[in-house]
Parts: C-alpha cells; sequence; structure tokens
C-alpha cells in the first residue's frame, strides 16, 4: 500500500508540472481577423514583382504575408508592419499569375485574401543565359557569362558521356558581374559540352551545346627554373630563398619564399626564368602554412607579367602584362579566421589564376605584388605551379 501511495505522489508532481508548464511564443487574445490590406499596386521586375498596398487599420497588426505558385510549389513572402510592400520572386518565365496577400494579426488571424496578377519581367537566370559563351580552353573548356545584377546563380559545365547522356563536370557559384569558370583535366579528345545557369528557385535557362576539343595543357617543369632576379627586384630574407617557391615542399608547415620588411620599396617584384618557351594557361599559388594563411604576407592583389626575351635591365616596358589577379578566401571569414575549405585552397587543393586565351608564349615571368592578406611592406609565396602548353618548338 505504501508503494502505490509513493506512485501516486510521483505521478501527481509530473501532471502538475505538465499542466503548469506555459506554452511557448505569442498566444491567441482574440479571435477577430484583421482587415485586408487595399489599393495594391503592381510593379513588376525581373523574375517577380514588388506589391505595395495600404495596410489595414489594425492595433495588433504583425505582417503581410503573400502566397504564390513556384515551379517547386507554394512559396511564401513575408513583409512586417512597418512596411507597405513586399517582393515576390523566384519566377523562371513571364506569364501572368496570381498573388494573395494576407494580413495577419497577433493573435495569428488571418484577413480574406486580397488577389493581385503579376506579370513577371524575364528572370535573371534567362537574361544571363543569353550571354554565355563556351569555348576550347587548356586541359579542358572555359564558361563565360555576364550578369550586371549580380545575382545569386549556379553555372554548370556538363559534358556527354559514351550513352549520349550529359554529366556534371563543375558547377560554379557566383555573384560577379564578368564571370569566366574552367572544367580541367580533359584529355585532348573532342567531345560534346553544355553550360547553363541555375538559380535557387530551381529555375534553368536553355543548356548551350558545343562540340570542343580540349587544348594541350602540362605542368611546367620546376626542374629547369631559375632565380631571375632584376636590378629593380626584391631580395629574399633570411634563408626565406627564392629557389623554395619551386622546392615541392608546401602544405601545413612554415615554407618558401619571403622579401624582406622594412625596405621602403613597395610594390615589390620577383623574376623566374621558367627555362622552356610556352604559353601559360595558369598559376596555381599555395600560401605560405602555419597559422599564416590568408595573412601576413600572403599575396592578395599581384600582376603577372611575361617576356619572351630577356632584358637584364628590368625596365618594365619590355614586359607584357598577362594578367591582374585577386587572391579569394573561400569563406570571407575576418583575418585571422578560417575555415577547412580556407586551409583547403590554401596548402592543399592551391588556388587557380587562369590567363585570358590570347596571351603570348614567354620563358621569362615577373610577379608583381601590390597587396598581401595583412597589408605589409613584404610578401611570402609557399609554392608555385605553372601550367599551360610548354612544346616550346610551337612558339618559336
Amino acid at each position: 500500500m505504501k508503494n502505490w501511495i509513493i506512485l501516486f505522489v510521483i505521478v501527481s508532481g509530473f501532471v502538475a508540472q505538465s499542466c503548469s508548464e506555459s506554452p511557448v511564443g505569442q498566444q491567441p487574445i482574440d479571435s477577430t481577423p484583421p482587415g485586408p490590406v487595399s489599393n495594391v499596386v503592381v510593379k513588376n521586375i525581373p523574375g517577380g514583382a514588388i506589391l505595395s498596398y495600404t495596410l489595414p487599420d489594425d492595433e495588433d497588426l504583425l505582417y503581410v504575408k503573400a502566397l504564390y505558385n513556384l515551379k517547386g510549389g507554394m512559396a511564401e513572402a513575408k513583409s512586417s508592419l512597418y512596411n507597405d510592400t513586399i517582393k515576390v520572386l523566384g519566377f523562371g518565365d513571364t506569364e501572368p499569375r496570381e498573388v494573395s496577400i494576407i494580413a495577419v494579426d497577433r493573435s495569428r488571424n488571418e484577413s480574406a485574401p486580397v488577389k493581385a496578377t503579376v506579370t513577371p519581367e524575364e528572370a535573371p537566370v534567362i537574361t544571363i543565359g543569353k550571354t554565355l559563351h563556351l569555348m576550347e580552353d587548356f586541359g579542358g573548356v572555359q564558361g563565360q557569362w555576364l550578369n550586371p545584377n549580380r545575382d545569386e546563380v549556379t553555372v554548370h559545365i556538363v559534358k556527354e558521356d559514351e550513352y549520349g547522356d550529359y554529366q556534371p563536370l563543375e558547377t560554379f557559384y557566383t555573384t560577379v558581374a564578368e564571370g569566366k569558370g574552367a572544367a580541367r583535366g580533359l584529355d585532348t579528345i573532342p567531345g560534346s559540352f553544355g553550360i547553363y545557369v541555375k538559380d535557387r528557385w530551381g529555375n534553368v535557362c536553355p543548356t548551350l551545346y558545343k562540340d570542343l576539343t580540349p587544348m594541350f595543357e602540362t605542368s611546367f617543369d620546376k626542374n629547369m627554373w631559375a632565380n631571375a632576379k632584376l636590378p629593380n627586384d626584391i631580395d629574399d630574407t633570411q634563408g626565406w630563398v627564392m629557389s623554395r617557391i619551386w622546392d615541392g615542399i608546401y602544405g601545413p608547415g612554415d615554407n618558401g619564399f619571403s622579401s624582406p620588411g622594412g625596405t621602403g620599396v613597395w610594390p615589390q617584384s620577383i623574376t623566374i626564368d621558367l627555362g622552356v618557351l610556352g604559353k601559360i594557361s595558369r598559376l596555381q599559388l599555395f600560401q605560405r602554412g602555419s597559422n599564416y594563411i590568408f595573412a601576413e604576407g600572403n599575396p592578395k592583389l599581384f600582376e603577372v607579367y611575361g617576356a619572351k626575351d630577356y632584358d637584364p635591365s628590368g625596365n618594365w616596358d619590355s614586359w607584357t602584362l598577362l594578367g591582374s589577379f585577386e587572391s579569394i578566401k573561400p569563406s570571407g571569414l575576418p583575418l585571422g579566421q578560417h575555415s577547412a575549405e580556407d586551409d583547403d585552397v590554401a596548402l592543399t587543393s592551391g588556388e587557380d589564376f587562369i590567363m585570358p586565351l590570347d596571351v603570348p608564349a614567354v620563358r621569362w615571368i615577373r610577379i608583381k605584388v601590390l597587396k598581401t592578406w595583412a597589408g605589409g611592406d613584404n610578401f611570402q609565396i609557399g609554392e608555385l605551379f605553372v601550367y599551360g602548353d610548354n612544346r616550346s618548338h610551337l612558339y618559336e
């Protein structure tokens, strides 16, 4: 009997505790719905519309929502009681469609819907898709596109397999105004390729297809490289000599080339003899490792110059600008913080800097560093690879 009494007390305590718990969030205080919005005006925009309206005169109004159908199902947009507009997005075509505008109060009562017809202008995914180009590139194919409004899209490059199906090669997440990206690591075998744009709502532009043959690409043999220091180039410092740029040692350890600090010389440059005449497709740079990635003297902004003939004076007029580049930190985190993806790009996979396809063949290159990640007055490079076509007989 005593055990039954104890059990009854315990169960009663749980029930009492459960009954005394307060519900989470705003609880209904009435069942009266707010009035509907009025005076709706539609302004059509690319891929959507902006709806303006007059709010109902309700003291407990909380927000206004718009309900509409997209390709993937029902979508909802919200706007607070402090705004008199709401934006609906995600339409992939210019067909008219109906949007329901509903006022919601703090008791979660909803007004009668007000219907509005929107006729979106051409969706960004279609506009960007019309600018797509696909061409042969070193070791693969290169896509180019224009996105002047910097809309968030993905660009996909695909290749036909032996069964006639198109398989993904590369996907680029981009908001840049003038975008380009390459799918590499392919043999010089003709194939059918495609490129298309997709937005976050699943809308896709028509695919551009092309039959292309990837160009020959290989890594320039670093056993042939040499320091070709010119009078206006910077020195190394404390054992961090030039040859450490091509010694094959890179990654988490602290290794590489470093220029001296405190010289008062800026920007600073170095010159490398590649040992063979060739056409450069890209540079692959690995940063100084340890805790210094995307920090310290690792280059952020730099230029690359090339020459077929060597001018020992160092006069910049004898050099051709091959490309201007910026190092991009994938995570976008503040200085001193980095993600696993940052680590991979800086130390394991390397960061590619792609040359224009029309650069001339060169034997010597000069790297002029304009800005480092820390903004200091010296720079470091962990390791450098140069890719392209090094069959010198083609360019002599």
